[in-house]
Order: C-alpha cells, then sequence, then structure tokens
C-alpha cells in the first residue's frame, strides 16, 4: 500500500499574497491561513486558532494570487512539505508547510448560500518549481 500525504484546511487568509517568481520563471505565491477550532469545556466556549503555511505554484499561483487578501475565506487540500534550511549562523531550521492542489475561495465565510471557485493544480504547472525540482505538487 501506498503512503498517504493529504490535508484540508479551511480558514482565514492571514495576509495579502504577494507573486513572485523563481529564478528559473516558475510562478509562485505563499500565504497563511488561521484555523479556528472551537469547543466547549465545563460549559466555557474555549477557541484555538493553528495558523498553517500554504504555497501555490504556477498557474494556480498567478491566477489566484489576486484573490489571496488578507480575510478571504478559503478552503485548502494539498499535502504537506517539510522545508530545511540552515542559517547563517549555523542553526538548522525546520518548517512543515502546505503545497496547494486545489483552492475554494468561500466569499461569505463559508456559509452555505455562498457559491465557490475552487482552481485545481493538476496539469497547471510545467516541470519545474524553482528551489525544489520534485513539487509542484
Amino acid at each position: 500500500m501506498s503512503d498517504i500525504n493529504k490535508v484540508i484546511v479551511t480558514g482565514r487568509v492571514t495576509r495579502d499574497s504577494e507573486l513572485r517568481q523563481t529564478p528559473n520563471g516558475t510562478s509562485v505565491t505563499d500565504v497563511s491561513v488561521a484555523s479556528n477550532r472551537i469547543w466547549s469545556k465545563n460549559g466555557e466556549r474555549q477557541e484555538e486558532a493553528t495558523f498553517v503555511d500554504v504555497t501555490l505554484w504556477g498557474k494556480q499561483a498567478e491566477s489566484l494570487s489576486q484573490y489571496l487578501t488578507k480575510g478571504r475565506h478559503v478552503m485548502i487540500e494539498g499535502r504537506l512539505k517539510l522545508n530545511s534550511w540552515e542559517t547563517d549562523e549555523g542553526v538548522k531550521r525546520n518548517k512543515l508547510t502546505v503545497v496547494a492542489e486545489n483552492v475554494n475561495l468561500t466569499p461569505n465565510g463559508g456559509s452555505k448560500n455562498s457559491s465557490q471557485q475552487t482552481v485545481s493544480a493538476g496539469a497547471a504547472v510545467g516541470a519545474g518549481a524553482g528551489a525544489d525540482e520534485d513539487t509542484p505538487f
């Protein structure tokens, strides 16, 4: 059996995305999504926010960058990726991110009557994704 690496996150974009190009010309944008968990403990409302960093590549990054603005509600489906690097001081760092495969823009915060726009990564990206050559998805 093959391993599965699948993540679905819903929440609000925490900052406007900025479209950029890798040295080989591939479009990429990063966003952060705040996903709130709400529950009740001893009759009191509890809330916890989790902040998830998401990367979009290629045509998907180009077409969605203008819509991924602070406060926008989104549902993102993708896979987890561990990025590792070393700082100038020689300290090893790791960061877990989501590489987006599908993005749903939900204009009214996820209400049942709101329309949705879905953009799939599919074949939207050609070979090569900059720093991570085996990624676009």
